[in-house]
């Protein structure tokens, strides 16, 4: 939300941010909600609202809704819905979508990496698999270092070589992601973006990732490599140092900077305020988030 206030504003507009009571984000201009209690009295006027959920009210001002997960079986949505990539799109019956985007200063960017890997996601999360992601790495006999969850997972302490890092941000996540070899994205659900891949990829380290959801769209071959089962990862480790840093840079600086993630939202905006509809039809839950997500071994 703060990538696209901040590139909404360098293009002129007015933004105001509704969030939960006692939030801070300068230097925007804050209104706090009870989400408890209905919006439309708590909203202050405004030419359009941008929902980050779909709103169970109905507002007579222009609106839209961004989703950012995937909805369930049968879940509907306003005809007025973005979602993140093609795909996550198309699994929900609609056509609109904006890529994330990110500001990169606030990366570190090296050509000089160690051979440690790096796994970014909640590991907590089965669907994220940092079991697979140990499995890839221990085959590999490469280093792995694990950003993500609050509790280290209680097998590590016997695994040499498995490093567990936590809930990690600023200079030291920065520095971990731009030192290392490769990020190993081994998802096991339809993703509907994934935002560490362009995290990594911006700091000039290459993804090795899972077929499903956003990740084709995310991956050409010149950054990264789709890989189908934990065999093509361990090979694809082989071939890590064939990547450049600065064509995975470039590849985030020109598609998926903040100020292009702003520029097309304000396009959706626009048609929004002139009276269309972003999708012909409403969109539904078409596919359920794991379906046919396996990684063979």
């Amino acid at each position: 939300m703060g990538w696209l206030a901040k590139g909404l504003t360098e293009l002129g507009l007015e933004v105001t941010l509704a969030c939960a009571k006692g939030s801070r984000l300068r230097p925007f201009t804050v209104v706090g909600i009870d989400f408890s209690q209905p919006l439309s009295p708590q909203l202050p006027p405004a030419d359009l609202y941008h929902f980050f959920n779909t709103p169970q009210e109905i507002f007579s001002t222009p609106h839209v809704v961004t989703i950012h997960g995937n909805g369930q079986p049968g879940e509907t949505f306003s005809p007025n819905t973005i979602f993140l990539c093609r795909n996550h799109a198309e699994r929900h019956g609609a056509t609109a979508f904006v890529y994330n985007g990110l500001d990169p200063a606030e990366s570190v960017f090296s050509v000089h990496k160690g051979r440690d890997l790096l796994f970014l996601a909640k590991a907590s999360w089965r669907i994220k698999n940092v079991k697979g992601a140990i499995r890839i790495a221990r085959k590999a006999k490469r280093p792995l270092q694990i950003l993500g969850g609050k509790h280290p997972l209680a097998p590590l302490h016997r695994l040499q070589k498995i490093y567990w890092r936590g809930m990690v941000g600023g200079k030291l996540k920065a520095d971990l992601v731009a030192g290392s070899a490769g990020l190993l994205f081994p998802v096991l659900w339809h993703e509907p973006f994934g935002l560490a891949v362009i995290e990594a990829l911006v700091s000039g380290t290459p993804v090795l990732a899972t077929p499903f959801g956003s990740l084709p769209e995310l991956l050409p071959p010149h950054v990264g490599q789709i890989c189908r089962s934990e065999s093509e990862f361990v090979e694809a480790l082989a071939n890590l140092d064939h990547f450049s840093p600065q064509a995975c840079r470039d590849w985030v600086l020109e598609n998926f900077d903040y100020r292009i993630m702003a520029k097309r939202y304000l396009e959706k905006y626009e048609q929004v305020m002139a009276g269309e509809k972003l999708n012909a039809v409403r969109p539904a839950t078409r596919q359920p988030a794991a379906e046919g997500c396996v990684l063979p071994r």
